[in-house]
């Protein structure tokens, strides 16, 4: 309904928003380095190659230097955290503990205490939780696990930090503690409806009840295992296989062992997995060991070698860091001179173009808007004038009228037919004080535009109105109600006039953000020619935005349809 208007609105803002983009130009680099740190964040986590890692490790130490010199602690401490896990992965187990010692450092000495700086203070203690179970410290694995646990202060990040807890439980065979926090986990699990992690804290639990020599225990393997195969979770199927060994061996049952071994192994070949490959033989050798012995070596000395490989591109990856450090510290000063005096132009002469079109364009739409304005301030006074004028009909010509027939007819020798054209000349002027009355906006428009086509109802018309009462006719403007009423009484008075109309079909429909209004009789029709009445109705629909078409031939009715 405002149709141009809202087409202004949406270019003048698109504009003002392509001003701006100048000023997003010194950002594009630091949306470049907001994707790198998503990318190796997520390699970090779900490398696939050692080749991985130590890529990684050098985007995160490059990353950490660059935000020590900013004193950025923050992102310190958040590359930190990924450098300490790149470490742990690589098997640097002591390097990984002074580094997210480091860290905690950094997070203590940090004067603001919020949600940012305690998640990093949970990671990192469950981080050294990890680094001490690895090195087989368990009290200090329990106390920086423990800590994290108190830490924490979102309930569905408890999982990872129990877990951890379960597993330095069982590896001090205290099988009782271990219980109680993988059940506790696999509650968790079980609602967040995971299967990977419900399968996982199911082999838990059945490796933990098999140790305590519970029955249950192997029940919760299978049901892990099910699990596992339903999702195709490779390396969760090869871990149920080696629990299973280690099932049926503390049973004495090396049948059962040997067979899920041999599983184990089929799955790491099929996998292309030598790390795990190579678990599977030594559980094998462990079972009997005669066999595959020379195959175990052959690849014991290749993964000895590539973890020979890592260790030495990890050392010279930190080497040309800790240069390019050096170098970047003698040149940096110049570039970022440099960088600043070109920066500081460029935004200068930006803000004076993007002022002064910001100008322009609001010049502009004050101009439109008060156009606007005054075109609704000009319609609003043509309806009161409108109201003025009706007013003053039925007051004064109407009422003096209808006094003059009253005195009239108590004098004996009056002509009648004199009394019936003044009867006639009174109903005139009352139907032209209501056809230019006000429209009283207290009163519910529905029912007030009800009323007007029922008054237009008789026995010789029959007016059928359809979705009327599906329109929510509050939301209108005011103006657009009054402009509505006064074209359907024009429509209806015309038809009532000129037509000979016996039907009339009326009918409302919302369609989007349109109104449309259909009108259609089985008048008389004519060839179309717009009088007084239809050039006003189609100027009152102008004046609102809205459009307007007639349709007429001789014997055809007459049609309307009205859009706003």
């Amino acid at each position: 309904m405002n149709t141009t208007k809202d087409s202004f609105l949406f270019f003048y803002f698109i504009i003002c928003a392509f001003i701006l983009i100048p000023f997003c130009g010194s950002n594009a680099q630091a949306v470049k380095s907001i994707d790198s740190l998503s990318y190796y964040s997520q390699l970090a986590i779900r490398s696939k190659t050692s080749n991985d890692l130590t890529n990684t490790y050098a985007f995160f130490k490059q990353r950490s230097i660059q935000s020590l010199k900013k004193n950025d602690t923050l992102n310190v401490i958040h590359d930190l955290r990924y450098i300490a896990i790149i470490q742990y992965e690589l098997g640097l187990i002591h390097e990984s503990e002074s580094t997210a010692v480091l860290a905690l450092n950094f997070i203590d000495n940090f004067k603001i205490n919020d949600s940012i700086t305690n998640e990093s203070r949970v990671g990192v203690n469950n981080h050294l939780g990890r680094v001490y179970t690895e090195l087989r410290d368990y009290s200090s694995a329990l106390k920086y696990c423990n800590r994290a646990l108190q830490l924490q202060e979102d309930p569905k990040r408890l999982n990872s930090i129990l877990n951890n807890i379960g597993f330095i439980y069982y590896k001090q065979a205290n099988y009782q503690k271990a219980l109680e926090v993988f059940t506790r986990v696999h509650q968790t699990n079980l609602a967040i409806n995971n299967t990977i992690k419900v399968s996982r804290s199911l082999n838990n639990i059945g490796m933990t009840m098999s140790k305590m020599k519970l029955s249950s225990g192997l029940d919760s393997l299978l049901k892990a295992l099910v699990l596992r195969k339903s999702v195709d979770y490779k390396k969760g199927i090869f871990d149920s296989h080696l629990k299973f060994v280690e099932y049926y061996q503390d049973r004495g049952d090396l049948i059962n062992a040997n067979r899920y071994a041999e599983s184990a192994y089929e799955l790491a070949r099929l996998h292309g997995n030598t790390t795990l490959e190579i678990e599977a033989l030594t559980v094998l050798m462990q079972l009997n060991p005669s066999n595959n012995v020379q195959r175990y070596t052959k690849l014991v000395d290749s993964i000895q070698e590539a973890n020979l490989n890592v260790q030495n591109n990890y050392a010279a990856k930190k080497y040309a860091l800790e240069k390019q450090e050096r170098l970047v510290k003698e040149n940096e000063l110049k570039i970022k001179t440099i960088e600043l005096d070109n920066e500081k132009q460029k935004r200068l002469k930006a803000s004076y173009l993007f002022f002064g079109i910001l100008v322009l364009l609001s010049a502009i739409f004050i101009v439109f808007y008060m156009r606007t304005k005054h075109k609704k301030e000009r319609l609003h006074e043509v309806y009161n004038t409108e109201s003025r004028i009706s007013k003053k009909i039925h007051d004064e010509v109407a009422n003096d009228v209808y006094q003059l027939m009253t005195k009239l007819e108590h004098e004996n020798q009056i002509d009648t037919e004199i009394i019936n054209e003044l009867s006639s000349l009174y109903s005139r002027t009352r139907d032209i004080s209501k056809e230019h009355g006000t429209v009283n906006s207290d009163y519910p428009f529905k029912e007030y535009l009800g009323e007007l086509i029922e008054n237009f109802q008789d026995c010789d018309t029959n007016i059928i109105v359809k979705g009327l009462t599906n329109i929510s006719w509050d939301l209108l403007p005011e103006i657009h109600r009054i402009t509505i009423y006064k074209v359907l009484q024009e429509l209806l008075i015309n038809m009532k006039k000129h037509s000979q109309a016996s039907i009339v079909l009326l009918v409302f429909q919302k369609e989007k953000k349109k109104l449309n209004i259909s009108y259609n009789d089985n008048g008389i029709g004519s060839a179309l020619r717009k009088g007084n009445g239809l050039q006003n109705t189609e100027n009152r629909i102008k004046s609102i935005n809205g459009t307007i078409i007639f349709e007429t031939e001789p014997s055809k009715g007459f049609k309307t349809k009205i859009s706003i």
